[in-house]
């Protein structure tokens, strides 16, 4: 095929292995001598890592202020208070110790430091959606810091934030190259800490954020390679990630976790990702990759019996990627993409449907409605056209 693209990345450093958290003082000194450390409320000072975090930062003579506020699909009311915290104290770096979550919000921190106007200033005047005009991020968002905690939502290398607003229970994700972490340290001492539930929830995003790059329309040769290789890697690793873990498992997802990161940050998400959002927008308490895990296989039938030629090679490959036998280029033969995705979720206990995770029938119209407000770029660049109809019918059949 002919390709045409362009990529922008911004300069980053990744600092990957067992121990690398000793590097966060040091790191975090080149941008900022104040921190604010984002996390959550409960699982990095349990297991020591907030601790850890600050006495290194510290050892580096940054004053901090820790915000462990976050919560799972942080809220614009989380971002706002942060930023404002951030301000008091003013601090000129933000670091984040955590997953997706910690991360996101820090993002979004990141850029309200600097941009709020007054005090009835809010992130959601900065996120685009259909419909409504949103200021513009610039270069004096905050430089950002990220410590991940999971394989995981590829937060520490992307240009996304995903930030809930629960007043219209919409969770739209948006982008900026300007809230792209200078530094991410993936420490495989803390990633290896995930329960057996987080590690198939966020091992599922991780697969998702490969087939969906992979698939995306347009198609980027860049995106490929990152993209495969981390198919590949979930295919084989996660399983045993899941059920009986060991070093090589578990640092084999969180570079397919890097990987996946990176190829949505050179390329995007498709329509699984826009109806997943909606899900946990209506229902903040299911998983995001619990949600993703639902809907993908339903999504990925409906994308390849629409597919053309190049698209269906496209599933093809990712069948064979997850080590299924294809003999020819047909659409049946792409379909085992669908049965390997729907073999590994059982694997990892993920085989659900919307119903048995409390979804309502009636709330989909108003999911589908939100997938097309919220989420609009994934649905424009899915690899087949979408409708809202179309988006109802995969809903009905996930249910």
């Amino acid at each position: 095929m002919q390709y045409a693209f362009e990529s922008f990345l911004p300069q980053f450093d990744i600092k990957f292995g067992k121990g690398t958290l000793k590097e966060v003082g040091n790191l975090t000194r080149r941008y900022g001598n104040k921190a604010l450390l984002v996390t959550g409320k409960h699982s990095m000072k349990k297991l020591g890592f907030l601790d850890e975090t600050i006495k290194y930062l510290k050892d580096s003579d940054i004053d901090v202020t820790i915000y462990d506020k976050v919560e799972p699909n942080p809220t614009v009311a989380i971002v706002d208070s942060g930023a404002k915290v951030a301000r008091e104290k003013n601090c000129n770096v933000i670091v984040a110790l955590g997953g997706g979550s910690a991360i996101d919000t820090a993002k979004a921190i990141a850029i309200g430091v600097t941009h709020f106007r007054n005090e009835n200033s809010s992130i959601w005047d900065y996120i685009p959606i259909e419909g409504k005009k949103s200021l513009r991020i610039t270069e004096k968002t905050l430089p950002i810091i990220a410590i991940t905690s999971t394989s995981g939502t590829g937060s520490h290398v992307t240009t996304y934030s995903v930030i809930t607003n629960k007043e219209t229970n919409q969770k739209p994700g948006f982008s900026s190259n300007y809230i792209f972490p200078k530094v991410s340290i993936v420490d495989l001492d803390i990633v290896s800490r995930m329960s057996p539930e987080l590690t198939a929830n966020t091992g599922m995003d991780v697969l998702a954020h490969s087939m969906e790059s992979f698939a995306y329309r347009g198609y980027h040769p860049m995106t490929d390679i990152f993209a495969l290789r981390a198919i590949e890697l979930v295919a084989n690793n996660l399983p045993k990630a899941y059920s009986k873990p060991d070093t090589e498992s578990r640092a084999n997802m969180a570079v397919a976790d890097t990987f996946a990161g990176l190829s949505i940050a050179l390329s995007g998400c498709v329509l699984p990702h826009a109806m997943a959002h909606s899900i946990s927008g209506h229902y903040p308490e299911i998983a995001h990759g619990l949600a993703l895990a639902i809907v993908s296989p339903s999504i990925m039938k409906f994308n390849i019996m629409k597919a053309d030629r190049e698209t269906t090679k496209r599933y093809i490959l990712i069948a064979k990627t997850m080590r299924k036998k294809v003999s020819k280029i047909t659409k049946k033969e792409a379909l085992k993409s669908v049965t390997a995705l729907e073999e590994l979720l059982k694997k990892i206990g993920l085989d659900k449907k919307l119903s048995d995770i409390g979804v309502e029938k009636e709330k989909i119209e108003v999911m589908a409605r939100d997938a097309f407000i919220c989420m609009k770029d994934c649905i424009d660049y899915n690899p087949t056209s979408v409708k809202k109809s179309d988006v109802i019918k995969i809903y009905q059949s996930a249910m």
